[in-house]
């Protein structure tokens, strides 16, 4: 089932850009190596993908947001997923170093700097959707989802529409954890987005040179949040804890087998328009829960999409 490429009369044209490594790369894992300075910079969920989760997160795209215009696929040199469709005229692989400005602080291995460059792929659309790979729809979604009639954006992870600018650095604050509203996809305009990059230079400058994750990154997502939130609120309509959770899910997979079944289940239940499977299981992952999530995506995601290769080719 693929939903048909249709938008309102006057409504502009979004790409779709994701951040993805395939982490059994010997290239990739020796680099990392190289340059960690702690056992948490190898930590493997961070770059492993026990579920091929791109290739399913674009058949839920096919499935359920057929309005995307591109797909944009951001990754290290020269890593493309084996199954993908290079050939597909609507994909569109880009490696690192073909983003402006962003050689200099290769290679790197910290996803926050990687996500600060996401404006600068080629060609993209002025107005673009912004995926991790572990995000899915699961039902039909529209433009009017991320984007009012009015014009303004719709933002995502927050409980109450509140403007917390000293949340916007990787470093957790319990006592405010968004987590289960965090994880969605981010709707983003790339003036705005050049703006706040511009407005925070030497904050973004400190990120990018971290070759990995540390808690003084900015944290892309809260960053645009707090903008949109704050310098462009008049361009922004908050969408309450409330409301979200009507129709997105978090979904932290863990080795807990009996409870990631029902889970999953839930998930089946309650059809959400989109949400996020987030690899929790440290280093030993469960073999039977791995294959319980396999079996739910298979299900959820049985049709091969266009963007991969077919049978033989």
């Amino acid at each position: 089932m693929t939903s048909p490429r249709a938008l309102p009369d006057g409504a502009p044209e979004v790409d779709l850009v994701y951040a993805w490594v395939d982490g059994e790369d010997p290239e990739l894992q020796a680099d990392m190596r190289r340059y960690a300075s702690g056992a948490d910079d190898l930590n493997p969920e961070r770059t492993r993908d026990l579920y091929d989760l791109l290739r399913y997160s674009l058949r839920s795209v096919a499935m359920f947001a057929g309005w995307i215009r591109n797909v944009h696929i951001i990754t290290r040199r020269p890593q493309v997923p084996t199954w993908l469709d290079v050939d597909n005229p609507r994909v569109n692989v880009v490696h690192h170093d073909e983003l402006s400005g962003f050689a200099p602080y290769l290679p790197t291995f910290n996803s926050t700097a990687i996500e600060s460059f996401v404006h600068a792929v080629p060609g993209l659309s002025e107005n673009f959707l912004y995926l991790n790979d572990d995000f899915l729809f699961g039902a039909p979604t529209a433009l009017e989802d991320f984007l009012t009639a009015a014009g303004k954006q719709r933002v995502f992870g927050t409980y109450f529409g509140i403007w917390l600018p000293w949340r916007i650095y990787r470093k957790r604050w319990k006592l405010f954890s968004t987590v289960h509203l965090e994880h969605c996809p981010r709707f983003v305009h790339k003036p705005f987005w050049e703006a706040m990059l511009e407005a925070n230079k030497k904050a973004l400058h400190r990120t990018r040179t971290s070759r990995f994750r540390v808690g003084s990154d900015l944290r892309m997502d809260r960053l645009y949040r707090m903008w949109m939130l704050g310098p462009k609120r008049r361009h922004a309509e908050a969408v309450k804890a409330r409301e979200l959770l009507q129709y997105h899910r978090f979904h932290r997979i863990d080795n807990a087998r009996e409870e990631q079944d029902r889970a999953l289940e839930a998930l089946v239940a309650m059809r959400p328009k989109f949400y996020c499977l987030n690899d929790d299981q440290g280093p030993d992952p469960d073999a039977l829960v791995c294959d319980r999530v396999r079996e739910f995506l298979d299900t959820y995601y049985p049709d091969v999409s266009e963007f991969e290769r077919q049978e033989g080719s």
